[in-house]
C-alpha cells in the first residue's frame, strides 16, 4: 500500500467511493476486480491516506512552489498540530484495517465510509456535496493522467 497510486487506482477508488455514497453495494461488487487488482479496502485506504494528506497540506498552506524555510516552518505546524496528527492516525488505522480485511467488501464499504467522514470534517459536505467532490476529483485525475 506504499506504492504511488495510478491514475486508474485513483478512478477505481473515486468510483468506489461514489458507491459508498451511494450505498450501491453492487457497484463496489464490480469494482472489487480481479486478483490482479490492488483489494479494494486497501486500495481505498491508501487513497483515502492519499486525499487526507493533500487535505493537511491545503489546510496548512504547503504548496509545491513555497521557499524551503517556509515549507518547513508549515511542516513543523503541521506536524505539531494535535488534530493533524489524529488524521495520519486514521489513515494508518485504515492501513491496518485494509490489511485485515483481504477481499472482504464489507470492510472496504466501512473504509468508504470513514474516509467520506474525515472529508466531510474538512469540508462540512453533505451527501450529494460529496458527490461533486467526488467527480471533480476524477476529473483531476483524468486531467493528471
Amino acid at each position: 500500500m506504499n506504492e504511488e497510486l495510478t491514475t486508474d487506482d485513483h478512478l477505481r477508488a473515486l468510483a468506489a467511493l461514489e458507491a459508498v455514497v451511494q450505498n450501491a453495494d453492487g457497484a463496489l461488487e464490480v469494482l472489487a476486480g480481479g486478483a490482479a487488482e490492488l483489494p479494494l479496502a486497501a486500495l481505498l485506504a491508501a487513497y483515502g491516506k492519499y486525499t487526507l494528506h493533500r487535505v493537511l497540506l491545503a489546510a496548512f498552506g504547503i504548496e509545491a512552489t513555497m521557499p524551503r524555510d517556509e515549507t518547513g516552518q508549515h511542516v513543523a505546524e503541521l506536524n505539531g498540530d494535535p488534530m493533524a496528527r489524529i488524521v495520519f492516525l486514521l489513515a494508518d488505522s485504515l492501513h491496518h484495517q485494509a490489511l485485515l480485511a483481504g477481499d472482504d467488501l464489507a470492510t472496504a464499504k466501512r473504509i468508504g465510509g470513514s474516509i467520506l467522514l474525515a472529508i466531510h470534517a474538512f469540508t462540512d459536505a453533505d451527501n450529494q456535496d460529496a458527490l461533486t467532490l467526488l467527480r471533480a476529483l476524477r476529473d483531476e485525475a483524468l486531467r493528471a493522467g
